[in-house]
């Protein structure tokens, strides 16, 4: 199984705008995190300018399928995006 870091760079009013997605966007997080695939996930905080999700699964597909289908990205509350594989040295592998 491999890590992975997906960061977001949202909207200046994400924060206003997510509202009607929060809970469709929170639902899909919640049926990755049963898969074992996503082991947590949030926004930054002061600013709220970014979020990071952390996945463990075998490739970059199921992360990309998280994007794909995140109402987040859908309806633009995401400026952009990146998926990084991360290697982890302490802690849960």
């Amino acid at each position: 199984m491999n890590h992975y870091l997906l960061t977001y760079e949202v909207t200046e009013d994400y924060v206003e705008r997510r509202t009607p997605f929060r809970n469709e966007h929170l639902a899909l997080a919640a049926t990755f995190f049963r898969d074992g695939h996503l082991i947590m996930g949030g926004a930054l905080a002061n600013p709220a300018d970014k979020a990071v999700l952390v996945f463990r699964c075998e490739d970059i597909k199921t992360v990309e399928k998280f994007v794909q289908q995140d109402p987040y990205m859908l309806n633009g509350l995401v400026k952009s995006w990146k998926i990084r594989e991360w290697t982890v040295v302490v802690g849960a592998k």
